[in-house]
């Protein structure tokens, strides 16, 4: 059965409600624009991979809050990077961690800025990130 317009436009309404004592808009859906993404990727080697991609013409900032898991290792951390087109800069902190799971890095392939992450081992390594854009 296609889903119409109006079907839209009510599930939209039952997912958000306005609550009058904080003056805030609620939801139990996660939303999404364009300067907010998560995601992740399971490792097991110890190359570097690119953990995230975004076009530099279209953003000049990101932030990362990275979530990291092997067994019962964790690795927190947050990563910050800025470019000018042709370099990219990067700086880590926050960093809560029982191990060390991996090390970033950052540089610009083509027209796309790359998160890039070395795990620091072969066992499967479960990496995930919520990441916040600013334009460009």
């Amino acid at each position: 059965m296609a889903k119409t317009k109006a079907f839209e436009i009510a599930e939209l309404i039952r997912v958000f409600s306005y609550d009058t004592g904080t003056d805030e808009i609620v939801t139990t859906k996660r939303t999404r624009d364009k300067n907010k993404l998560n995601g992740g990727l399971t490792t097991t080697a110890t190359t570097e991979v690119a953990l995230d991609t975004f076009a530099h013409a279209s953003f000049r900032t990101a932030r990362y809050i990275v979530s990291m898991s092997k067994g019962s290792d964790f690795h927190s951390t947050e990563v910050v990077l800025v470019h000018d087109g042709s370099a990219v800069t990067i700086t880590q902190y926050g960093t809560l961690k029982s191990s060390n799971l991996a090390t970033f890095d950052a540089d610009i392939s083509g027209s796309d800025v790359r998160l890039l992450i070395t795990p620091a081992s072969v066992d499967s390594t479960v990496t995930k990130f919520d990441r916040t854009t600013v334009d460009a």
